[in-house]
């Protein structure tokens, strides 16, 4: 899709809304502008400094069930539980019971 874009007096270019929620950008975004022949071309940069991903896992259920874990008990309970998920879906695909069933056969 073409866009018309009008340059200020102070050499400023809006960009138009659909491009900015296409492409996330707000007033913080930083773009490169390349020049190439008779050509201009605007790429967003990413937004990846650490300041703007502070407190992005505040309300995670997984954070907060793990605070004040030593973090080498949060890597071998969330090992144990992928590995356990794995078997499962293994198992389903081969059609055998749940791993719940074999647990408690083995138990008696």
């Amino acid at each position: 899709m073409n866009y018309i874009a009008s340059i200020t007096s102070q050499g400023q270019l809006t960009i138009p809304k659909p491009l900015r929620k296409k492409y996330f950008l707000d007033k913080k975004s930083k773009a490169i502008i390349k020049s190439s022949g008779a050509k201009i071309e605007i790429r967003p940069l990413p937004h990846q400094d650490l300041l703007s991903l502070r407190g992005i896992l505040h309300d995670n259920p997984v954070v907060k069930a793990n605070r004040g874990k030593p973090l080498q008990q949060i890597i071998e309970e969330e090992s144990a539980a992928f590995e356990t998920a794995i078997a499962q879906n293994v198992a389903k695909e081969m059609g055998l019971p749940p791993l719940t069933e074999w647990n408690d056969a083995t138990s008696t």
